[in-house]
C-alpha cells in the first residue's frame, strides 16, 4: 500500500504541461512550462517531442530537460530545427520515472 504525503489542507498538485506558442515556423523558439505535481523540487522533467532537436533523446525521441524549481513549476525554451518537417508534434513529459499522463501540441509551420 502506498502512501502520499501532503502539507495539511494542502490539495494535491495537478501535473501541467504547456507549449507557447502552440504554432511556430521552422527555426522559431518555444517556452515548455507546466507544474509538475509530486516530483520533488530539484528533480528534472524529461520533456520529449519529435519536434525538437536532437542534442538529448529519451527511449530514442529528441528530448530537453527542466529543473523543477518551487511549486513544483517549471518551464524551459528550445528552438525548433529550421529543417524540421511542417505537421502537428505532440509534446510529453515525464518526471520520478512516471510520465505527466497529458500531451501538449504544437504545430510547425514552413
Amino acid at each position: 500500500m502506498g502512501a502520499v504525503a501532503a502539507t495539511a489542507g494542502a490539495a494535491p498538485t495537478r501535473v501541467s504541461l504547456t507549449v507557447t506558442p502552440t504554432t511556430v515556423h521552422r527555426g522559431g523558439l518555444v517556452a515548455i512550462r507546466g507544474n509538475a505535481g509530486a516530483c520533488p523540487v530539484g528533480d528534472t522533467v524529461t520533456i520529449m517531442s519529435r519536434a525538437f532537436v536532437r542534442t538529448h533523446t529519451f527511449a530514442g525521441v529528441p528530448a530537453v530537460g527542466a529543473k523543477v524549481r518551487a511549486r513544483h513549476r517549471f518551464h524551459v525554451s528550445t528552438r525548433i530545427p529550421a529543417g524540421k518537417r511542417p505537421g502537428r508534434y505532440g509534446v510529453n513529459a515525464r518526471c520520478g520515472g512516471g510520465n505527466f499522463g497529458i500531451t501538449a501540441h504544437l504545430v510547425v509551420l514552413k
